[in-house]
Order: structure tokens, then C-alpha cells, then sequence
């Protein structure tokens, strides 16, 4: 992790551990972080990408998972377990998408993008390191998702 990414994470969490105004929300991380990684995505042709019904599926489902614990990531009171669980839903979606991708090539090529920060998102999840670093990854991949990619109803977190 390059310094100025560690700084800014440092940063949050301390601002989310102090309580300062509540501690920001993850879509407000997301999109204020200077520092945050960017996945390498493109439109196709000035236009988002047409994906298939198992993509929108997947990413509902991984969105919904961690919309539905956001509250108490914010507060830090979300238990360990409760972040392998997430990590095992999220990881389930992956695999679910994976294996029924009927996306053409062009397409596939930008969402395996999304997938990839989001896989990551998970590993940091598993690990014995702090599990926000893995929600601000997933976060991310979610809204350069919604950027990128048709989806009838998406929302950013």
C-alpha cells in the first residue's frame, strides 16, 4: 500500500474513531478520497457497458450485503464474524458471476476489473488486518460499477 493511501485510511478511521460528525459515511470516503485507487475502466464508446441479467443479480446481491451492514461499520461496532461473513456472501456473488457470465469480451474485460477490486476487497476482509480497508475497497469497485456499467435502479453506497 503506497504511503499517501495509508495516510488517507489513517485518517479516516481516526475520524471515524473520534466520532467526528458522525464519521463519514463510506459513499462520502469513496468519493473524497484523494487518494483512493482507481480502477482502470473505460465506457464503451462514451456509453456504460451493457452487462447481462447474472451481473446485475451479483452485484445487487454484494451491494445489498454490505449496504445492510453499513450502519454498524460506521459506528464500529460490526463483529469480526460478521465481516468473514460478508466476505463469504461477497465471494459467493464472484463465483456466481464468474460462472455464469455470458458477457461478451469487451464487456467482461471491464467487469473483471470491478471483480478484481472487489476480490480484493474480500482478501482484506479474511485478513487479520483492519477489515475497512477491505469495505472502502468494495465500496470503490462499487461505485466505478455504477459509472461504468447499465444498471437499471443502481445506487451508489
Amino acid at each position: 500500500m503506497n504511503v499517501r493511501r495509508q495516510l488517507t485510511l489513517s485518517a479516516i478511521v481516526l475520524g471515524i474513531g473520534l466520532g467526528l460528525g458522525g464519521g463519514p459515511t463510506w459513499a462520502q470516503t469513496a468519493a473524497h478520497d484523494h487518494g483512493q485507487t482507481q480502477l482502470e475502466l473505460t465506457l464503451n464508446a462514451g456509453a456504460k457497458w451493457q452487462g447481462d441479467d447474472n451481473m446485475i443479480k451479483g452485484m445487487n446481491a454484494i451491494r445489498g450485503a454490505l449496504a445492510a451492514r453499513l450502519p454498524a461499520i460506521d459506528a464500529r461496532t460490526l463483529p469480526a464474524e460478521d465481516y468473514k461473513a460478508l466476505a463469504t456472501e461477497a465471494q459467493g456473488q464472484v463465483d456466481f458471476m464468474v460462472e455464469n457470465c455470458k458477457l461478451q469480451p469487451e464487456v467482461d474485460e471491464q467487469f473483471h476489473t470491478v471483480l478484481g477490486q472487489i476480490l480484493d476487497g474480500i482478501s482484506a476482509l479474511q485478513g487479520e488486518a483492519d477489515p475497512h480497508e477491505g469495505v472502502l475497497l468494495i465500496v470503490q469497485a462499487l461505485d466505478a460499477y455504477g459509472a461504468h456499467f447499465e444498471h437499471p435502479n443502481w445506487q451508489s453506497l
